[in-house]
């Protein structure tokens, strides 16, 4: 059985813009009970709205000492922001992390974030799972 991202991915995602601070993002992800949010911008087309991922802040990026009025630009990743597609293998997406030593991948399709990948999640993944 080929397990795809779409089958352990944790979903809906919660998201934010780069002007929010870290104290909102600490807020949301304690309240959200979350490690990673992406960072987006949205631009309205006329036909449809556009998401562009400019960037990640995680637990770790809000840890260190960082004022809470610190945008979220102040503090996120904007390099390396990793995505997968819904569809692609579990293996696929574990070695990305593995190459890019990331903890939480971008599950998308078509253009939209359908979900988000941590290394809890293939934790997860592989206490559901016999490794017999």
């Amino acid at each position: 059985m080929r397990i795809q991202v779409k089958d352990f991915m944790s979903a809906p995602v919660t998201t934010a813009m780069i002007d929010h601070n870290v104290l909102e993002i600490r807020t949301l992800m304690k309240e959200k009970g979350i490690h990673a949010i992406p960072i987006v911008e949205y631009s309205n087309d006329k036909l449809k709205v556009e998401i562009t991922i400019r960037g990640i802040i995680t637990a770790t990026d809000i840890s260190k000492e960082v004022s809470d009025d610190a945008t979220v630009e102040d503090v996120m990743t904007a390099s390396s922001v990793h995505i997968a597609h819904v569809n692609s293998s579990a293996k696929s997406a574990a070695k990305m992390m593995l190459k890019h030593d990331v903890h939480h991948i971008v599950a998308m399709e078509e253009g939209e974030i359908k979900g988000m990948i941590s290394s809890l999640d293939f934790v997860k993944l592989v206490a559901e799972h016999s490794l017999e």
